[in-house]
């Protein structure tokens, strides 16, 4: 370097000359390559920024909005609402007339004749004859309209349709009811997931710092090299939690998506909170929540569809009456023409009259009756579920507000706790075991209040499909 030839008396100042002149040199050197770095780190930047752009949020008013757009459950319900429709388009054919016309042409690729004895113009004697019977093209049309005058199975019939619609307009709620309850169930139950995530995080970072405390402790003599194992195992062995705990909150995300309709390849956030709680609902009377449930009035719609049947499979034993009016056409021609033309018209009433079909059609008349009583039977025992049920969920509702309100006291001592035993550990005062301990009585009083909470939810969602007061806004 050329300042080293450089003749200074001032050894100090000489010194001082020679540092600025080599921190200019790392300056010229490193400036280049910061701002590479800085460069890249911008581009980075930018990646993470257009990544998170993508991932979307959502609370539970979007969500539940979202589930009720793209379910494919609810896609499935809807469908079956369509073919209610036509169902009844179906039993309303069965009263209307049925219009026919047939076409019929016939090419006849060889004659036929009459072969008869008859007298001989000429000579009076009788002589076998013959006489051409068939043209080469024969042309038919006949039209039918058919009417039927009476008939029990086409009320019956038409009857069963509209039992039928109303029955698929209650499955359809059911259906419907039953998927809210377990998007909102799903949601908390991943949301409940990300929190005991978080808490592992906290804690595998606590435990890690702790460790670096004591290394840094052991370093100086401070402490001992077994409480240094000590920290180090405790850090090392929350690692499998933490990933454990990543694991079953993302498998909770993917059915999440999956129940939506969402893309499981889409990135979510899910925003919420187990901060606040519904109130215990006012416990209803029986027969109000029976009248309101949608899954019990298809039954007694079911047993009421159970009886039309058993007219329709009697009405099969009873006489029918039809009317038909029938056209015919007819034309025959050794030509491309119409010729040698016939015409009818043709009033026809029908009566069928069933006498014996083996027994079969009483079969399925008792068939029909036996299906009823079984329909009242199941009648019953919904009632008996529903009730039982209700008083269930009423038990469930109660246990976990209590739940809630010891966790919370539980986790502010098991806060207070952890806070004392890290400072006493500091200290020296303590046992990496007594703060492993009071770590754990802390994580456990944090998830106990978040699991009460979320069980409390759960009791509660199922209240609301209990007595169907899900609210459809």
């Amino acid at each position: 370097m050329f300042y080293i030839n450089l003749k200074i008396k001032n050894k100090k100042l000489k010194i001082a000359i020679k540092q600025y002149i080599l921190f200019s040199y790392i300056i010229i050197l490193i400036f280049p390559l910061m701002t590479v770095s800085l460069h890249s780190e911008n581009i980075n930047l930018d990646k993470k920024i257009e990544i998170n752009s993508n991932i979307k949020t959502y609370n539970i008013k979007t969500f539940l909005k979202h589930v009720k757009e793209y379910s494919k459950d609810l896609k499935l319900a809807k469908q079956e609402l369509r073919i209610a429709k036509i169902y009844r388009k179906e039993a309303l054919s069965t009263a209307l007339p049925k219009i026919q016309l047939v076409l019929d042409y016939n090419r006849n690729l060889k004659e036929n004749f009459l072969y008869i004895d008859f007298p001989d113009p000429k000579t009076g004697e009788i002589a076998n004859q013959k006489f051409k019977i068939n043209y080469k093209n024969s042309y038919g049309i006949q039209g039918v309209i058919s009417q039927p005058l009476f008939s029990f199975k086409v009320g019956t019939a038409l009857k069963a349709a509209k039992q039928y619609k109303k029955l698929t307009d209650f499955v359809y709620k059911a259906t419907y009811n039953e998927i809210i309850k377990v998007s909102k169930k799903v949601f908390y139950q991943a949301l409940l997931l990300e929190k005991i995530w978080n808490v592992s995080q906290n804690s595998q970072l606590n435990a890690y710092e702790n460790y670096l405390q004591m290394k840094k402790k052991y370093k100086f003599g401070q402490t001992s090299q077994f409480q240094l194992l000590q920290s180090k195992s405790y850090w090392q062995s929350s690692l499998p939690r933490t990933s454990q705990a990543k694991r079953n909150y993302e498998l909770a995300l993917n059915g999440l998506k999956i129940l939506a309709g969402l893309n499981t390849n889409q990135n979510i956030n899910l925003s919420g909170n187990f901060h606040s709680i519904p109130t215990i609902p006012q416990m209803s009377g029986l027969e109000t929540i029976l009248d309101r449930r949608p899954d019990y009035n298809a039954l007694q719609l079911e047993t009421e569809m159970r009886k039309t049947n058993i007219k329709n499979k009697k009405a099969d034993l009873l006489p029918n009456l039809d009317l038909n009016l029938i056209y015919n056409f007819s034309s025959m021609s050794d030509k491309m023409v119409f010729e040698k033309i016939n015409n009818s018209f043709i009033v026809n009433l029908k009566l069928s009259v069933p006498i014996f079909v083996g027994g079969y059609k009483r079969a399925q008349v008792q068939k029909a009756i036996i299906e009823m009583e079984s329909s009242k039977i199941k009648l019953e025992k919904e009632r008996d579920k529903v009730s039982s049920e209700i008083k269930d969920i009423f038990l469930r509702l109660k246990e976990a507000q209590i739940r809630i309100k010891s966790s919370k006291q539980t986790l502010i001592t098991a806060k207070k706790a952890f806070n004392i035993a890290k400072i006493t550990v500091e200290n020296g005062l303590a046992t990496q075991l007594d703060l492993k301990d009071a770590r754990l009585m802390f994580d456990q009083a944090q998830l106990n209040s978040f699991a009460a909470v979320y069980d409390y939810l759960s009791a509660y969602f199922d209240w609301e499909k209990a007595t169907c007061s899900i609210k459809n806004k």
